[in-house]
Formats: structure tokens, sequence, C-alpha cells
């Protein structure tokens, strides 16, 4: 599986294998997980009194509001929940998800087994500060301030074109008094003291000279340059999981999904026949449908008898039998010519599907979990809906 992270102009690609639980670097490119600037993000930490996912998000959809016209997603772990809230920022047509540059960062810890580690990222026209506690977001501060704010600090002060400013900026690093007073304006702004603390220095105008006289415990990204590590730490957002929330578009709910299994005896022979062909329905295959028909329709009719099933859901109707059939369809389309379906089940309001492919197949199979390799060097793996 390619992902490939990109914030800016920058880019980085990994290849991860689902078999090896290992990445490396690629030149191509993948799904692609953007960046979103971390001026542009307002996180929000919570306590979750609510542990059902779907409640949760009724009630957080109230909060998100009151803040007007904007993108948000969240994320639920344990008892806390993420609330991400994105101002004036419009996701590309081609994104696969999108990535908080606060937990971008954050992730850093993960990557680097960092538990707790405070990153400072000094970009161009920004400075973000972030710091984790047992590898997950403690707590975050942006200051609008970066090395073009103190590359135009010199520039006003000595009264030299910009070009030139820039240069004595990257010559003489912290040991020119304009950019040593400078950058400690910035880490005032910060408000929080590093001196004593584990930082990661990050971004562009971390390469300034003298930087390290800064703090007592400093340390770098070995994988990558520092202006590359928010593109690097994105494209591994599905390696290294985390409460990242991921701005991937919106799942069914398990009403929805239950929603299903009234349509369900009628949707599977419609979708094997449109993604697999007539030669794969064999009688055996069809035998395991009809107990799964039965099943399905006890779930979600409990007080009706589970006979003549096909009989008794010609008698219901609903209006979103259609879209639940095409996301069906859609789930079967995308799944690679060649691969064997072995199973479908329901249970506790998750639907499953499981196959048999090879190794070339599975790295194009996406939200594959336990992965099994077969005696015969194939691979069992399952998914789980909702997937579209």
């Amino acid at each position: 599986m390619i992902y490939t992270g990109i914030d800016g102009e920058k880019i980085y690609s990994v290849n991860y294998s689902v078999f090896t639980k290992k990445w490396k670097e690629t030149k191509r490119k993948g799904k692609k997980i953007y960046i979103i600037p971390s001026d542009k993000c307002l996180v929000r930490i919570g306590k979750a009194e609510i542990k059902n996912k779907w409640e949760l998000k009724e009630i957080l959809k109230f909060e998100a509001e009151e803040y007007g016209e904007v993108l948000w997603d969240f994320s639920l772990t344990g008892n806390k929940y993420y609330l991400v809230l994105v101002k004036d920022y419009e996701p590309p047509e081609s994104y696969f998800a999108l990535d908080c540059e606060i937990f971008t960062l954050a992730r850093l810890s993960r990557i680097l087994n960092e538990p707790d580690l405070a990153v400072l990222d000094l970009g161009r026209r920004k400075t973000t500060y972030v710091e984790t506690k047992n590898y997950e977001l403690k707590l975050y501060r942006v200051v609008l301030k970066g090395g073009d704010f103190i590359t135009e600090r010199i520039s006003r002060e000595l009264e030299v074109p910009y070009d030139r400013a820039e240069a004595i900026k990257l010559e003489e690093g912290l040991s020119n008094e304009i950019v040593h007073l400078t950058f400690s304006e910035i880490l005032e702004d910060i408000g929080i003291p590093l001196e004593n603390k584990k930082v990661l220095l990050s971004g562009g105008t971390s390469k300034l000279k003298g930087i390290k006289e800064f703090f007592k415990k400093s340390l770098r990204n070995p994988y990558v340059s520092p202006e590359l590590n928010s593109a690097f730490s994105g494209a591994l957002k599905f390696v290294y999981k985390d409460s990242s929330p991921s701005f991937k578009h919106e799942e069914l709910s398990p009403k929805e999904v239950k929603a299903l299994l009234g349509i369900l005896s009628v949707a599977t022979f419609t979708v094997f026949s449109f993604s697999l062909g007539k030669d794969f329905i064999k009688r055996e295959f069809m035998k395991e449908i009809n107990l799964k028909k039965k099943e399905l329709f006890s779930q979600k009719f409990p007080e009706l008898p589970p006979v003549l099933v096909d009989e008794q859901l010609k008698n219901f109707s609903g209006s979103n039998k259609k879209s639940l059939l095409l996301g069906l369809r859609k789930v079967f389309s995308q799944l690679p010519e060649g691969v064997k379906i072995l199973e479908i089940s329901y249970k506790n309001g998750v639907l499953k599907i499981k196959g048999l492919a090879s190794e070339e197949l599975m790295n194009r199979i996406s939200n594959a979990s336990k992965v099994r390799r077969t005696p015969e060097g194939l691979y069992e793996f399952e998914v789980k809906l909702p997937w579209f």
C-alpha cells in the first residue's frame, strides 16, 4: 500500500506492507494525504461522556456549527474525543484523507518512539509547537511568526533589501543579534519554557546556525531533512495509527448498516453477478447465502419467523434501498479481479467480508485486516462494512 503525504509543495511517499508491517520510502505516488496547515486548525480535546460514536457526532455537530462555515471531523479514543475544526481550507478533489498538521507533528513521537516529546516546527510564515504525553497530543501552540518574520526584521532594522537580509540570516544564524532577539521573541510567544524539554527541531527555519544552543535536549528526525517532517509524518498516518481524525468520506451509521439487512438477501445475488460473474456462484455458496438470509432477517425482524424470507422481503419498501445497494456494489467493485470471496457475515452491527487473494492482489486492497498467509502461499483477509 502506497501513501503520499503532501505538505504544500513538499511530498513524501511510503510503501507499506500489510504482511510485514514495515514501510519504506518510495518515489511512486499513492493514496494522497494532504496536510492542513496548523494555523487553519482548531483542536478541541474533551472528555467523552457518550461512548457511542454516532451519538457523539450529533452532539459535536452543534458545537462545530457555532464556528460558522467550517470543515470538521473528530475521533473517539477511550474516554476522550478529539475534535478538529478547519477554517479557510478547500480540500483538493484528489484527497484520500486529510491530516491536521498539529496531529501530523504529534505523530512524530510514535514514529521516533519518543512517548513524551516536544516538537518545534519552524516554518517560513509560522511556528507550530506540539507536545505529546504517552504518544498522544497533550497541547499545542501556533504563532504566526517564522523565518520570513526574522528576515523582515533584519531588513527593516539594517535597512537592507530582503534578499540581503535573508543571506545574513543564513550566514550568521543566531550569532547575529537581531536574529537572536527575534528568535527569542518567537519562543516567548509560544509561552512554554522549552529549556529543559526534549525538543525535536523541525521545519526549514530550524536549520539556523546555533539553534541548538537554546535547548539542553534537542534531536532531529533521522529519516528526513527538517522541512520534510510534515509530509513524511502525513504519509505514515495510517501506519502509526493515532487519535487524529482522517476527514475521509463519511461512513454509514450502524442504523444505516442495519437497514442493509432488509435488502441483503436481494442485493447479494445482484452484487455477485455484477462483481464476480455467474461462474463464481456455486451450490455450496448459495447454501451459505441462504443461511445468512435467515440470520440477517431474524436480526432485523425478530418478531417474524425466518421462513419464506424472499417473499416477506417483497412486502417491505424503503427509499434508501437503491443507495444502499449501490454502496454495496461499490465495495465489491473495489476488490481487484481475481479475489475469491469466502464468506459474508453479520455480527454485532458489523458486516464482514472474508476473502482470499494473492500477494499482488493484496497490495491493492485497502482496509484489509486479519491478514493470514495460507500454506498455499495465498492470503486470507477480512474487510468490514461500512467501507464507502
